[in-house]
């Protein structure tokens, strides 16, 4: 592997371990990014939860609607991994002058093709890891949810709160990071086309993200709701 090319990848493997620390604490807007403003949502829900008087009907299918979403993303990970498997243990034709790959890259030995295969696989991976252990988390959830105190009992609210809380933030911080692990399979199949446009769909890839996380209407939205609660 040339210098260029690994050069490419660290970059990569460095965007891709440190962004998930960074969004969690907010970067580049600590004050107004989704990820800190959802937290300060999700506690006034769970104060909703401990407060209204519905049987909890509505949060239930909230939190069973967020368990199926996960499901279904897991699942096409899944099926994806398995296909893209197959490249790992055939010699791959890609050198016949065929396909788009091919019209814009130059051919690479097949231990190099793999690695590139490889590593949409690891990004896949990862977004699974998530999301299955997002599910496990949103069931723990509705248990949670389930076992806290009704109107009529004596409770302490704030308590229950920041317990209920403390139990449905990682879970809905998982399914968040799983979906954020497609950002970085886009990027990681532009290797495909070199190690030029593998760092710039990185650089646009991580970009996307910090926008829409920060910057975009619906960040704008969550920010605007935010302040209502504080």
């Amino acid at each position: 592997m040339d210098l260029l090319n690994i050069a490419a990848i660290v970059f990569f493997l460095l965007v891709w371990v440190a962004v998930e620390p960074l969004m969690a604490a907010g970067w580049p807007r600590k004050n107004d990014s989704l990820s800190v403003d959802m937290v300060r949502i999700r506690a006034a829900w769970m104060r909703e939860v401990l407060t209204r008087d519905n049987n909890f009907i509505g949060d239930a299918a909230i939190l069973g609607h967020t368990i199926n979403s996960a499901s279904f993303f897991g699942s096409a990970n899944l099926i994806v991994i398995v296909g893209l498997s197959g490249a790992l243990f055939m010699e791959p034709n890609y050198g016949s002058g065929s396909g788009l790959i091919a019209m814009f890259a130059a051919q690479d030995p097949a231990w190099f093709f793999q690695c590139k295969v490889l590593l949409i696989m690891a990004t896949l991976l990862r977004g699974l890891s998530d999301f299955i252990w997002a599910v496990r988390q949103i069931n723990y959830c509705l248990a949670a949810i389930g076992a806290s105190p009704s109107r009529d009992e004596e409770r302490d609210i704030a308590g229950w709160t920041n317990a209920l809380t403390l139990v449905l933030n990682p879970a809905l911080r998982s399914f968040s990071v799983g979906v954020r692990s497609y950002y970085f399979t886009f990027a990681a199949a532009f290797w495909f086309l070199g190690p030029i446009p593998f760092a710039v769909a990185t650089i646009l890839s991580v970009g996307i993200l910090i926008w829409r996380q920060s910057w975009s209407d619906a960040a704008k939205g969550i920010m605007a709701i935010r302040k209502l609660l504080d």
